[in-house]
């Protein structure tokens, strides 16, 4: 029996980034949905285990990469630039150095923290960014050398750079992605120590990772009798994980006696557990390298010990954050093949939002489909473009972004329309500004050419948007999809089928891309349900058996933790990130459901506000009512999320929300980055009562598997009648 399939395909230029990800899809006539931007990575990262010809072969018992020249020396933090001094300081000039063979000593090969800090931290850098976002935007956008930016906190917390030129070298230095490391049992500390030693690839020199603990003001001095005796080691991490390091290296020598027996022992239970693991551990730990507090003069010249123990502990008993460690997957050297060359003028930039766009048709006056950032993003505060409210210049900024993802939705016949869409927020007409240019460079020949848009200076539209756009040939050398096709399937038999591709640079992965249907409706949120309280309000969730398999993609969970933060997991990973600022990067990147995840939202018990669980033989519900603690909107919400045996996903809303008040977002995730989808409640200012959205994920043939060289094979079990397949290659 043969079984027919057809084949949806999605084309883009040669690139990183997965075009799907950024790009949605806009309704001709009408203005770009008010979505916030895509994001790629995170919490619900890849994780890499070693491979088991390096899981046998021997470590040396001491290791210390920080004494490699890739390495930048060590520094004092100026600001709560934590996340950046871990992540792109330390982490990502050493592998970036690693892979180029490049000293980290010289200013040239340094990179600085303060380029993507300042796109976060309000404006002002009152508060810490996670290293998660840092490198959302080293994936998109890059970043400068130290020596482009004029130093590693040139202009300090506020300024944001100015020039295309130095954008543009900044796309040179990028990543690919970032795995985490889960080290909280002996097989995951194995895989960290192989990466620090061999790179999991066994290469002779190893890597770094960051991690998120609490700030190490509490080191002890290891007993003069042990090895290393007289070092500084943290024995327990006291607090929230508010702060971010470096892992270096490690010591299998290094002890610290926990239970004071005189003994220093691997193999006892010495906290009483009845289980002996890595939380009874008394021998061995990491070297890591911090900036804050007195930098090169902090513990041991900026170097300390922790424990292997405190990998293994919860983080309000002692450990790291989330048992994980994150490392990088960095490009040795990136070339874009479309950027946009803009220059805007705004007195508060913390009101403006700046995407790109395209339309196959030439003349048109509104894009197709839209890429967002995760710069230029209503960031920044009421200041002006790059910081400050004086001087009057730095109301003007010229930048560079990388729109290579919109290739792949090009119309390669004809001529095509590219766009800068400018929205601006400001219901009071606080503020003003214009675009004074905008140009798109083609580097995918063998000399960049400029396309320049005939638009003059235009005046940003008060509280909506402004489009500028230029056209642009169709000779442009983009990588797309050459297979129109698949051949039948026969059940029962081997089914083998190699997609093609052409254009472009390989190497190249190839991707199944799943789909979801939606559907609004109105329905009554429902009262029913059985009060639960999570064992912490904060990081804490309710584990919840369900009471049939539940479908999200190809997956099927049995279990789901409930979150108070507004929404569902399948694994028990600890929320919420520190310094969490953009909701849908968590969404994307974890698999969940999420009718309202949103970082500020509490609950006063005490007033009848809780969560709540409503069960039945084929449908399960789970209500939230709390409130929103923020500074200037502070509503009581309701809302809910039904599942049931049919693989239906329900989101009801029971209360008013200004959407456009709260950082909050709502949507579904395999939790790989690529299949996800929102709402489009998500783009609407305002949720009314009795507001209900329904989601169905579509799966795939269960038989068939795509690998990353794009060999597409399985044996069909069952007969399929017509099989649409999404493919997407980068």
């Amino acid at each position: 029996m043969k079984v027919p399939l057809t084949i949806l395909i999605i084309f883009f230029g040669m690139h990183s980034l997965l075009a799907q990800e950024f790009i949605k899809p806009v309704p001709k006539n009408t203005a770009p949905p008010l979505n916030a931007y895509d994001s790629v990575m995170l919490s619900g990262l890849p994780e890499l285990k070693a491979i088991p010809v390096l899981k046998s072969s021997e470590l040396p018992s001491y290791l210390n990469n920080a004494e490699l020249p890739y390495y930048r020396p060590i520094y004092q933090q100026v600001s709560s630039e934590c996340g950046q001094v871990s992540g792109i300081a330390y982490n990502f000039t050493y592998e970036i150095n690693r892979l180029r063979d490049l000293p980290a000593n010289l200013e040239e090969n340094q990179y600085p923290p303060h380029f993507p800090f300042n796109f976060m931290n309000g404006g002002h850098g009152w508060h810490g960014v996670s290293y998660f976002h840092s490198f959302e935007i080293l994936r998109t956008l890059g970043c400068p050398s130290v020596e482009s930016y004029g130093g590693m906190a040139a202009g300090g917390d506020s300024r944001w750079m100015t020039g295309y030129d130095d954008y543009y070298d900044a796309m040179k230095n990028r990543i690919r992605t970032v795995y985490q490391i889960k080290v909280g049992s002996p097989e995951g500390l194995m895989t960290l120590k192989h990466w620090l030693h061999n790179h999991l690839d066994g290469s002779a020199i190893g890597g770094v990772a960051s991690f998120y603990s609490n700030s190490p003001w509490n080191p002890k001095l290891l007993a003069d009798t042990t090895p290393d005796g007289g070092k500084h080691v943290i024995v327990n991490w006291n607090g929230d994980p508010t702060h971010s390091m470096t892992i270096v290296g490690y010591n299998d020598s290094i002890r610290w006696d926990y239970n004071s027996d005189g003994q220093y022992t691997n193999n006892i239970d010495i906290n009483g557990d009845g289980d002996v693991n890595m939380k009874d551990w008394e021998i061995g730990g990491l070297l890591f390298a911090d900036g804050w507090g007195s930098g090169i003069n902090f513990a041991d010249s900026g170097l300390c010990y922790m424990m292997y123990k405190t990998l293994a502990e919860k983080t309000w008993e002692g450990g790291i954050w989330n048992h994980a460690v994150h490392v990088l997957d960095v490009k040795d050297l990136e070339t874009p093949l479309l950027t946009a060359k803009i220059q805007l003028e705004h007195t508060r930039r913390g009101m403006l939002r700046i995407q790109c766009g395209v339309s196959s048709t030439p003349g048109d006056t509104l894009p197709e489909y839209i890429i967002g950032f995760p710069v230029f993003n209503f960031q920044g505060g009421s200041q002006y473009m790059q910081g400050g409210i004086s001087p009057e210049e730095n109301k003007t900024i010229e930048f560079g972004l990388d729109i290579t993802p919109l290739l792949g939705y090009i119309n390669t016949d004809s001529d095509n329309q590219f766009f800068l869409i400018v929205e601006e927020r400001d219901p009071d007409s606080l503020a003003e500004g214009s675009i004074n240019y905008f140009s798109v460079t083609d580097y995918s020949n063998e000399y960049p050419a400029a396309f320049y848009s005939s638009d003059p200076v235009v005046q940003i539209t008060n509280n909506g948007f402004t489009y500028a756009s230029v056209l642009i040939p169709t000779d442009l050398d983009i990588m797309k999809i050459k297979t129109s096709g698949l051949p039948p399937a026969v059940v029962g038999e081997p089914y083998v089928f190699q997609m093609q591709s052409e254009g472009g640079t390989p190497p190249r992965q190839w991707h199944l891309v799943k789909q979801t249907t939606e559907e609004v409706f109105t329905q009554e949120i429902s009262a029913q349900g059985t009060y639960m309280e999570p064992d912490n309000w904060s990081y804490g969730n309710i584990p919840y058996p369900l009471p049939f398999s539940f479908p999200v993609y190809e997956n099927l969970y049995d279990t789901i933790y409930i979150h108070p933060g507004g929404f569902i997991m399948f694994e028990d990973t600890q929320y919420p990130w520190p310094y969490l600022y953009d909701e849908q990067l968590l969404i994307r990147n974890t698999a969940c459901l999420a009718p309202f995840l949103c970082r500020w939202l509490t609950y006063d018990t005490a007033s009848g506000q809780g969560i709540w669980v409503h069960e039945t033989e084929d449908q399960l519900s789970i209500r939230w009512k709390g409130e929103i603690d923020d500074y200037n909107y502070w509503p009581v919400v309701e809302f809910s999320l039904s599942l049931n045996a049919e693989g239906e996903i329900i989101f009801i809303y029971g209360s008013e929300i200004e959407t456009r008040r709260v950082n909050w977002s709502c949507g579904i995730s395999e939790g790989n980055n690529l299949n996800y989808h929102f709402p489009y409640i998500e783009d609407q200012a305002l949720i009314i009562p009795d507001y209900a959205v329904k989601l169905r994920t579509i799966p795939l043939p269960l038989y068939l598997s795509l690998n990353e060289d794009g060999l597409l094979s399985g044996i069909p079990e069952n007969y399929y009648q017509q099989v649409d397949l999404n493919f997407c290659v980068e």
